[in-house]
């Protein structure tokens, strides 16, 4: 069997072939890595780190608001003072306290009976606290711009944390200090982007318009 030498130049070429791969995988290993920038690299680290350690705030997901209470005979005590309205509303608008009126944030609403306070939004539990003038206080936030406070009730059902849905019982009417028929009431307010609004018009709103 006759034994066939290989010239000497086949090897030097193999050699080179072989760290022209390598050097070539380098550099497109390098440039696909590149094509990822600080933003994209922050980002992946920031939503890795919301996913496991925090809850976002829910967004809105009801097609329309409903009012904070579902009984018949619930009426309004006293409406939100609006800055543009007429003077006389505005005065069916003050609350006297202590010799000193002041702005209704609100609408203040009573009932001859115990009435459900209920979410008129689906949101969670920021807040819940006891005020010596308003009584018990419940924070629901709705999304990182709304949020909704429902004072003067009583019997609170949900905590600190808790995710409620639209309608769901969140306390009953209760006592305050800032109306002559102090029983059975419940002071409402609305606040979007950190303003105070009508919560009578608020019922009335586009979701979306309130988002942008």
């Amino acid at each position: 069997m006759k034994v066939r030498k290989l010239k000497k130049f086949v090897l030097p070429t193999i050699y080179t072939i072989a760290i022209t791969s390598v050097f070539v995988s380098i550099i497109l290993i390098g440039k696909t890595l590149s094509s990822y920038t600080k933003e994209d690299i922050n980002s992946y680290v920031v939503n890795a780190l919301l996913d496991e350690e925090t809850t976002p705030v829910m967004n809105y997901t009801n097609e329309k608001i409903i009012k904070p209470f579902t009984a018949q005979d619930v009426v309004i005590s006293k409406n939100f003072y609006e800055t543009d309205a007429d003077e006389q509303t505005q005065q069916k608008s003050l609350i006297y306290y202590e010799n000193t009126y002041m702005q209704n944030s609100g609408v203040l609403y009573n009932s001859e009976n115990t009435f459900d306070v209920v979410a008129v939004l689906d949101g969670k539990v920021a807040e819940v606290k006891e005020d010596e003038i308003l009584g018990n206080v419940v924070v629901i936030e709705h999304s990182n711009e709304l949020k909704t406070t429902y004072q003067s009730v009583s019997d609170v059902q949900v905590k600190v944390g808790d995710e409620v849905k639209q309608g769901d019982i969140i306390a009953k009417s209760g006592e305050n200090k800032l109306s002559d028929t102090n029983k059975n009431c419940l002071l409402f307010e609305v606040y979007n982007k950190g303003t105070l609004i009508n919560p009578e018009k608020f019922y009335e709103m586009d979701l979306k318009n309130l988002a942008e």
